[in-house]
């Protein structure tokens, strides 16, 4: 065998095994690069469900407390006839809009039947987040004893779409004549939808997660599946209750003012007038 033959032959066999080598290495290579993302994933839920563990025993203790001060609030609500009796409640029917007095608020929702309602709070099944969900009665109540029912005016007209009146008042240059457009639009728009259609509006929006204080939560839930209309009496009431105590304030520092500015103005004029005395008696004087 020529050397030149030898030769080819070895870096034929040296090739092959590269290739070999190669071929083993890659797919250790990927299953490397996968191993990796696993592990990334795994300290993810991890982290999770730490966070969810800590949302659980938080949540249940403090809702723990809520519950048991509802309960006595509802007691003594009843003790001052402030209350329905409880064997006296109306069944609510598929459909309706109930309330029940909770600490500091009203809290709302849509009933569905079979004692369950849906309503826009948090949720003991899914670690306490604030959502729209599918709760029994007595979650609802969450340790009062007794709810009311809403009742709507029987006025029908067109929907509207659900747009919070802080961003409809941007569209404005002049803010002000917004609210003006805003209660005629809504009693324009104003639309009673029926108990099948209520409660298909509250199941569409299951699942949703972006509560707001003041733009969307449980009583602007529970009013737009009813009317179409997105709004909250107790937030608007809280926000005209801020707006006359500001109105007060103001009106409380321009009197104060007024009042310290006539102050200075009769000490100027009981100052002037010493001096007008004290020169008149020096020119006696002379």
């Amino acid at each position: 065998m020529s050397e030149e033959t030898r030769d080819k032959r070895q870096a034929s066999l040296f090739a092959q095994i590269d290739g070999e080598e190669r071929e083993t290495r890659q797919p250790q290579d990927e299953r490397d690069v996968q191993n990796e993302d696993e592990g990334i994933v795994t300290i993810q839920e991890q982290i999770e469900n730490r966070i969810n563990e800590f949302r659980d025993e938080i949540g249940s203790r403090v809702n723990n407390v809520f519950i048991a001060a509802n309960k006595l609030s509802s007691n003594v609500r009843q003790a001052l006839d402030l209350e329905t009796d409880p064997g006296l409640l109306e069944e609510p029917d598929y459909g309706d809009i109930i309330c029940v007095h909770r600490i500091g608020f009203e809290h709302y929702g849509v009933y569905v039947g079979d004692d369950k309602v849906i309503h826009y709070d948090i949720d003991p099944n899914d670690h306490y987040k604030i959502c729209v969900h599918q709760a029994p009665m007595a979650e609802f109540l969450n340790g009062s004893l007794v709810y009311s029912i809403c009742e709507f005016p029987k006025l029908y007209g067109r929907p509207t779409e659900e747009v919070p009146f802080s961003e409809f008042r941007k569209k404005f240059a002049h803010p002000e004549t917004a609210r003006t457009l805003w209660d005629v639009l809504k009693i324009s728009n104003y639309h009673l939808y029926t108990p099948e259609e209520t409660v298909i509006r509250a199941r569409e929006r299951i699942g949703e997660t972006s509560y707001n204080l003041l733009t969307n939560n449980c009583e602007h839930f529970a009013i737009w599946c009813k009317t179409g209309i997105s709004e909250s009496h107790q937030i608007q009431d809280v926000l005209n209750a801020m707006a006359e105590t500001r109105r007060q304030i103001r009106e409380g520092i321009q009197e104060g003012l007024e009042a310290a500015a006539d102050f200075a103005d009769d000490v100027k004029k009981r100052m002037e007038e010493r001096e007008k005395k004290q020169t008149e008696k020096g020119t006696n004087l002379v």
